[in-house]
């Protein structure tokens, strides 16, 4: 059954990428933290599923419009175009042969890129359904054997991929990037990684436990040191400086009272009587 829905996603691939309309790179993708890389003839109508399920987890997704069935330098180029407009700290998940296209940027367009996740990449090389492959990209081939450096440079590099391929051959180790990277999906497929519910699902929490999505601030804020200063009338404001604050003089502490001193010193009453005090003569009267 999986093989059959894996041919079917195929096909489907196929038709979005030949009637696919040529579109330009949008002129800014600052705001975007995911960038959603097509895979082999594919358009990208097929990735609408994963960039739903990646809005609804919170994300800002966007499918880069490569051009289909062009050559290697000029999807390249596409893509360093799209990553130049991107931010600084961007997250990629690229698709199949779009990981291998990660590996032949130019140094200015994978510094940006914060976070790699790719889902069943071919990294040394394929056969497509064992008859058909690129120049350079043949299995076994130096010239990618050369490239596996490079997503070392990469901050967060994580390589995906089916527990069981159908059209890129040779189905074993050589379509795993190794070192202990890999991880491997519960459905078999390649195609099938971003189109069934469960593979989606799998994608987002993973993708949440690695680079959580991080909310715009609101239209008309400052953002000065990771501090958000908003304004009321949705304008830019100044930051606001904290003034000291004036102290009224009726609510401040009571004061103590201090006695007052007077002019003259309290006279103290004597009442104590003097000893052995002489009495006063008795005058006598004459007869």
């Amino acid at each position: 059954m999986n093989l059959i829905l894996e041919y079917i996603e195929f096909f489907w691939a196929m038709i979005t990428g030949i009637f696919s309309k040529s579109k330009t790179v949008d002129h800014d993708l600052r705001s975007r933290d995911i960038l959603i890389v097509p895979g082999l003839g594919a358009g990208s109508s097929f990735y609408k599923k994963l960039e739903k399920k990646l809005s609804q987890a919170g994300y800002r997704p966007y499918v880069v419009p490569l051009p289909v069935w062009k050559s290697e330098k000029e999807t390249i180029a596409h893509l360093t175009q799209a990553l130049n407009r991107s931010n600084d700290r961007c997250c990629i998940i690229a698709h199949n042969t779009a990981g291998i296209l990660m590996g032949g940027l130019p140094d200015s367009a994978r510094r940006k890129v914060d976070t790699l996740i790719t889902l069943g990449t071919p990294y040394r090389g394929f056969k497509f359904m064992g008859l058909l492959t690129w120049k350079g990209w043949e299995p076994g081939s130096s010239a990618l054997e050369m490239r596996l450096p490079a997503y070392l440079f990469i901050n967060k590099f994580h390589p995906l991929s089916p527990i069981q391929e159908y059209l890129f051959f040779p189905r074993d180790e050589n379509l795993q990037y190794g070192q202990g990277r890999d991880q491997w999906f519960d459905i078999p497929g390649n195609y099938n990684l971003v189109r069934r519910a469960e593979n989606l699902r799998t994608i987002v929490e993973y993708l949440q436990t690695i680079n959580p999505p991080i909310p715009l601030p609101p239209a008309g804020s400052v953002v000065i040191q990771d501090h958000i200063i908003l304004d009321n009338q949705g304008k830019n404001s100044k930051p606001s400086v904290d003034k000291p604050s004036k102290v009224n003089p009726k609510k401040s502490a009571p004061k103590k009272k201090i006695p007052r001193k007077t002019s003259k010193p309290p006279v103290k009453k004597n009442t104590s009587t003097k000893k052995n005090a002489p009495l006063p003569k008795k005058k006598s009267k004459r007869k």
